[in-house]
C-alpha cells in the first residue's frame, strides 16, 4: 500500500494531542505532514502560552516531515500582523476554506493520484466531491487506528488524557469535547490505500 500525505487544516488535532502530551504520535505516522499556514500561525501566536511554545518547537524541529502550506488568507493576515493592523477573527477558518477549495491547496495534493488523508477535529470541515484518493480522519479515529496496529497500547488512555489532563500546565479550558466518540471518524479512500502502517 502507498503511504499517504497527511494534511492538517485544523488546529484541533495539535491542541488535543498537546493536552495529552502525545504530539509525538504525529511523527509515528512516518508520513509527510502538511499544515495550513494560518493554522500554524494560530497555533503559535502567543509564545507566552505553553501550548503555543510546545507546538511551535515541535513543528519547527521536525521539518520535514512537516511542511507549511501558504494560503492567500494566511499571507494577508501575516502582513496585517507586521503592520499592526487588526486581524480577522475567523482567519483560520477562511484559510481552511481557501486551502480545501483552491488549485494550490488540496487539489494540488490529490491531483497526482497519490493517497492523501485530512486529519481534523472541526466538524464544520467539508470536502465536496471527495476525490477517490482522499481519506478523512478524525483525531479519535487516528488513535483507534494506531491502537489497532500496536503503535499505542490504549487509545482510550490517550483520549482520557485529552479530556482530563493530568499535567499541571494544561488548564481546564484546554480540555476537548469530542462528538465522534467512541470510534472516531475514519472515512476511507476508495482506491484501496491506507493511512495505517502495518505495525510499530
Amino acid at each position: 500500500m502507498k503511504r499517504c500525505t497527511v494534511i492538517i487544516p485544523d488546529a484541533g488535532p495539535f491542541n488535543s494531542l498537546w493536552v495529552a502530551d502525545r504530539l509525538d504520535l504525529l511523527l509515528a505516522l512516518d508520513m509527510l505532514l502538511v499544515v495550513v499556514d494560518a493554522v500554524y500561525d494560530e497555533l503559535t501566536s502567543d509564545l507566552s502560552y505553553p501550548k503555543d511554545r510546545a507546538v511551535k518547537t515541535f513543528i519547527d524541529n521536525n521539518q520535514p516531515p512537516f511542511i507549511i502550506e501558504s494560503t492567500e488568507i494566511g499571507e494577508q493576515e501575516r502582513k496585517k500582523r507586521r503592520t499592526g493592523k487588526k486581524l480577522k477573527k475567523n482567519a483560520g477558518e477562511l484559510a481552511i476554506v481557501d486551502f480545501l477549495s483552491s488549485d494550490d491547496g488540496l487539489r494540488k495534493h490529490v491531483s497526482v493520484g497519490e493517497p492523501v488523508v485530512i486529519l481534523f477535529e472541526d466538524a464544520e470541515i467539508r470536502v465536496f466531491n471527495k476525490p477517490p484518493n482522499l481519506h478523512l480522519l478524525s483525531t479519535v479515529g487516528l488513535l483507534r487506528g494506531l491502537e489497532r496496529v500496536g503503535v499505542i497500547s490504549s487509545a482510550d488512555a490517550v483520549i482520557y488524557e485529552m479530556t482530563h489532563p493530568s499535567k499541571p500546565d494544561r488548564r481546564p479550558a484546554d480540555t476537548r469535547v469530542f462528538t465522534d466518540l467512541p470510534n472516531g471518524g475514519d472515512d476511507l479512500a476508495t482506491i484501496g490505500s491506507t493511512w495505517r502502517r502495518s505495525g510499530p
